[in-house]
């Protein structure tokens, strides 16, 4: 344990600054998958792989796509951010990123997804991204099957990661885990709860509402009892409460209720939390931002960060 580790906290922390985690914040994400990306049309500065994973009965397959820097591979590989939601991570690796990347050495890319036609898997990714509640398997506040992801989180261990890494030159020991929204429980699962080797984790805009706030009480209790060495960063959009939609429709009134009684200051508790039993990282607040304007923002920070490391 690093026991004398501090954050850097960035951005806004005061009153009114978009501390609460909101569900669902501005526009509703954009579900339409506009034309090919690089792993279609390939890129002049990345190499490209992708394989599927057979999904749980009556799920999507896990669509797992893979970049790396053309050129030189460095010892032992490249560092490697695995990424949630990858539909929509694809769609952010342009080639003007992407060649940006490459002159820097990296990172590789792992955009882990799941084989359907939308841009975000709703129903899959309510599944495989939430934590499970004291009884286990849970409903989100739309009535989808979640609560999946411990268990999602034991096969990227023991099959996805492994599979990666054996197709691409993707370094073991500098793993990096990103994910927003439900993905950003995702990370919170896996850094807390988990027992995959990532060395560095981001939570983006984690839904800390989630079943009552029930998860986020115990990821509280157990920042006290885990010895967690690896940095764990968040990420927030600074207008997430204030620009936070406010559905009518009856299926979204829990959601609504859940996410209004989440204490405004809730990421702040959790980043000090962190920070008081010495766990690495930084909360990092983007101005005005919404929650789903924070997605992209947030991947390309990691991307910087990551990059500015080299080889």
């Amino acid at each position: 344990m690093q026991g004398n580790t501090r954050a850097t906290r960035r951005g806004v922390l005061g009153a009114g600054a978009g501390l609460l985690l909101a569900g669902m914040a501005g526009a509703r994400p954009q579900q339409v998958v506009e034309g090919p990306t690089v792993f279609e049309t390939g890129s002049a500065f990345y190499e490209t792989a992708r394989f599927t994973v057979p999904g749980p009965t009556g799920g999507a397959d896990h669509l797992v796509r893979v970049a790396w820097p053309k050129g030189p591979v460095p010892e032992g590989g490249f560092r490697t951010i695995h990424a949630l939601d990858g539909h929509a991570v694809a769609a952010m690796l342009d080639e003007e990123l992407l060649a940006d990347l490459a002159m820097r050495g990296g990172p590789a890319i792992v955009a882990h997804g799941h084989a359907v036609e939308s841009r975000f898997a709703t129903e899959d990714r309510a599944r495989d991204y939430t934590p499970p509640g004291d009884e286990g398997a849970l409903e989100d506040p739309r009535g989808r099957r979640a609560g999946g992801a411990a268990a999602y989180l034991r096969r990227l261990g023991e099959e996805i990661l492994p599979r990666a890494e054996a197709l691409a030159p993707l370094d073991p020991g500098r793993r990096w885990l990103w994910g927003h929204s439900y993905g950003g429980l995702f990370v919170l699962q896996a850094a807390l709860f988990g027992e995959v080797p990532f060395r560095h984790f981001v939570s983006a805009s984690p839904s800390l509402w989630w079943d009552h706030a029930a998860f986020y009480a115990r990821a509280l209790e157990r920042i006290g009892e885990v010895a967690l060495e690896a940095p764990l960063d968040l990420h927030v959009g600074g207008a997430e409460r204030a620009r936070a939609t406010r559905p009518q429709n009856p299926k979204a009134q829990n959601l609504v209720a859940m996410r209004d009684a989440l204490p405004e200051n809730a990421i702040g508790r959790l980043d000090a939390a962190l920070r008081d039993a010495a766990v690495p990282g930084e909360l990092q607040v983007f101005p005005g931002l919404s929650h789903g304007e924070s997605f992209g923002r947030s991947l390309r920070t990691v991307f910087e960060a990551a990059s500015s490391m080299g080889r």
